[in-house]
């Protein structure tokens, strides 16, 4: 072969080696393209059954609206969020929609550098990822740092204004009466319309005054009431409370050294600069809503069946009191008291709620 020719031949492959190259870098870049595009889009669209989202924004608002969305948070837990989960596939919902969401918080790596990272809890991930709820759709949310208790309640459930969506805001400890969303629904027809409502709660046990003077004494008359203090043993929001509440929260928690506390809510404060002393009142989000609800005077409604019926099985939630961020051993619950029967007259409501003060006192302004 003479020289030149050899010299082509050798000329034509390296073009087509270097033409090879070129279309195996940019199939790779546009494959990451692909992946970036898809993971800042991962919100707007319609996430399949069991997915996971590893980098949610938020707060964060979900791409469709439907009649009820059960938000689990959770973090380590893998036993105690099964338990919940079970539950909730008896969950009645009367031909409504509904989607649960499964928020898994990370560890925090102690930097305090507020970069993404911070490891998993793999057996938590695996619960959450082999559920299939029966009710509706199941999705799995990977928070990309650690956001801490106050980030989980208050961060994972944006409402749109005017929306007739409820949420359901669930810890893994916590678990429900197939009942719950019936109760939810009604209540919230009936009273949803009020200005001073923050939100109701299925919790029924361990409602105190907020001032330590002992348990808060319930009307033996009516099968719902409202309280100043929250609830958070299954509390659903009013939407445009919470989004009020979202907002206030984090224009404060950018001012920097706010403290939240509330003389009146003697109990609750001191707690809470407890765990101030502690380094630990990032665990408590429930003292930011006391402050809010004292300072726009708003209420929770609370059921109040069992008290009406006097009969002790009838809960809608009960806290299993696992150990975690506020119990250090598991302790003895009323899991077997959750109401398995229903009755239309657990929805009776009355049109005047009584609505109690933190120290137990009647709020008559708001008792009508």
């Amino acid at each position: 072969m003479p020289f030149y020719n050899y010299y082509r031949v050798i000329r034509v492959r390296r073009r087509i080696f270097q033409s090879l190259i070129v279309l195996f870098v940019l199939g790779n870049a546009v494959h990451i393209g692909l992946s970036f595009i898809g993971a800042n889009n991962r919100q707007r669209k319609s996430l399949s059954l069991n997915d996971v989202e590893y980098d949610p924004v938020l707060p964060y608002r979900y791409p469709e609206e439907v009649d009820i969305r059960i938000v689990v948070i959770t973090f380590n837990r893998a036993s105690s969020l099964e338990k919940l989960l079970e539950s909730l596939d008896k969950l009645e919902l009367d031909g409504d929609t509904g989607y649960l969401e499964i928020w898994i918080d990370r560890k925090d790596d102690g930097s305090g550098d507020g970069k993404p990272g911070g490891r998993i809890n793999l057996d938590t991930l695996k619960v959450a990822r082999t559920f299939s709820w029966s009710r509706g759709r199941t999705r799995v949310h990977v928070h990309k740092k650690n956001v801490g208790i106050c980030g989980q309640w208050l961060d994972t459930w944006r409402p749109r204004a005017g929306t007739r969506e409820l949420a359901l805001l669930l810890e893994d400890d916590v678990i429900v009466s197939p009942f719950a969303y019936r109760w939810l629904k009604a209540v919230h027809r009936k009273y949803g319309f009020r200005s001073d409502v923050a939100g109701y709660t299925l919790q029924s046990e361990q409602v105190n005054q907020a001032n330590g003077s002992g348990a808060l004494v319930r009307p033996k008359d009516q099968v719902a009431f409202l309280y100043k203090l929250i609830g958070s043993w299954g509390f659903a929001p009013h939407p445009g409370s919470w989004l009020a509440f979202q907002d206030w929260y984090h224009r404060v928690r950018r001012q920097g050294r706010f403290r939240p506390y509330v003389a009146r809510a003697s109990l609750i404060t001191k707690w809470y600069r407890m765990f101030e002393a502690k380094q630990l009142q990032e665990t408590m989000w429930t003292m930011w809503h006391v402050y809010y609800s004292d300072k726009y005077d708003l209420f929770t409604v609370y059921n109040n069946i069992q008290a009406v019926t006097n009969s002790a099985d009838i809960l809608l939630s009960v806290n299993r009191m696992e150990p975690g961020l506020h119990f250090q051993r598991k302790r003895s619950d009323s899991s077997e008291k959750l109401l398995r029967v229903w009755s239309p007259d657990y929805v009776k409501f009355p049109d005047s709620l009584l609505a109690y003060d933190f120290d137990g006192s009647l709020a008559t302004k708001h008792s009508a």
